[in-house]
């Protein structure tokens, strides 16, 4: 048995500077899948948190995650800008170099190249504190939230999208990996979590996981407009393999959010990023920063660094 328990912990050795977070909400029918490779590569850190769960979660997770430093916290619908937080400022989180932000609808591949890439982005850019893997948003205009906010229908056309109230912004989307350019690399204003790579001193320095907007929405957008505007940068991966929307995610879960309807926390929480960065947007100083930030990337046909 003593054996048995040596060699299971010293499996669990790979990536020792980077604490893995998952936020989940009822998937024990997924959370095999969404764990298999992180386990199968040996990760040493993993903190798994079941949030409002009611059905097996955590005892399927609690079979799984069986090293060291792997922990299943379950807690009662407290949502991931708590948890993330509660993370981060752990003592794994505060020994830890990186911060791995993933959330429950997303499968990801057997290998890791995603990551290490995005981990040479920052080597490369001491400045870069975020790296998303989904998609990015460039604001040209953020304008109060609407006094019907709250059912509002959002809007886009292409790459534009219209919040509820007249602010103007476009999606950014890495080159999908079928266009034959494998991963590749730009800044962008803001990337929409998860995954999130997070380099955490400068990110604790400098911003944090915003209480004010508890228990959810556009507190991610909040630190990486916080980080631009201190002098620090965010970009965006595209070309990973992580499968999407496989299974639904806990405000879609929940009904809580849908294409025009939102709690009313929602329009405090634009309100919030509107008094704090509206100038900083509007102005073109942010998209300035952005721009000239691509510029200085290694030259390439689609502006993107490729490795």
């Amino acid at each position: 048995m003593l054996k048995a328990l040596e060699k299971r912990e010293r499996d669990f050795e790979c990536y020792p500077n980077i604490l893995c977070v998952f936020q989940t909400f009822n998937k024990s029918h997924l959370i095999n899948r969404i764990l298999r490779p992180f386990i199968a590569a040996g990760f040493k850190q993993i903190m798994l948190f079941a949030d409002g769960c009611i059905d097996e979660t955590v005892s399927e997770a609690q079979t799984l995650l069986t090293g060291k430093q792997h922990a299943v916290i379950a807690l009662n619908d407290l949502h991931e800008i708590h948890n993330y937080r509660f993370a981060i400022n752990s003592e794994w989180g505060r020994k830890s170099e990186f911060l791995l932000l993933m959330q429950d609808d997303d499968l990801y591949p057997d290998t890791f190249d995603w990551l290490d890439y995005g981990l040479e982005m920052m080597k490369r850019d001491p400045k870069l504190a975020v790296i998303g893997y989904r998609s990015g948003v460039d604001f040209q205009k953020m304008c109060p939230a609407s006094r019907t906010f709250e059912s509002d229908q959002f809007g886009w056309s292409g790459n534009k999208i219209y919040p509820p109230g007249g602010t103007e912004a476009t999606l950014i989307e890495g080159v999908d990996i079928g266009s034959g350019y494998g991963l590749n690399f730009q800044y962008c204003q803001t990337v929409i979590r998860a995954p999130h790579l997070i380099r955490i001193a400068e990110f604790l320095q400098n911003t944090d996981f915003d209480e004010s907007f508890e228990p959810y929405q556009d507190d991610d957008s909040n630190y990486c407009l916080q980080l631009w505007s201190k002098g620090f940068r965010v970009g965006l991966v595209g070309g990973s393999r992580i499968a999407r929307d496989v299974g639904i995610g806990g405000m879609r879960l929940s009904n809580a959010l849908t294409i025009n309807s939102r709690p009313p926390h929602t329009k405090r929480n634009h309100d919030f990023l509107n008094e704090r960065y509206s100038g900083f947007i509007n102005s073109g100083e942010l998209s300035k920063l952005v721009e000239n930030a691509n510029k200085a990337l290694v030259p390439s046909k689609k502006r993107f660094l490729y490795l």
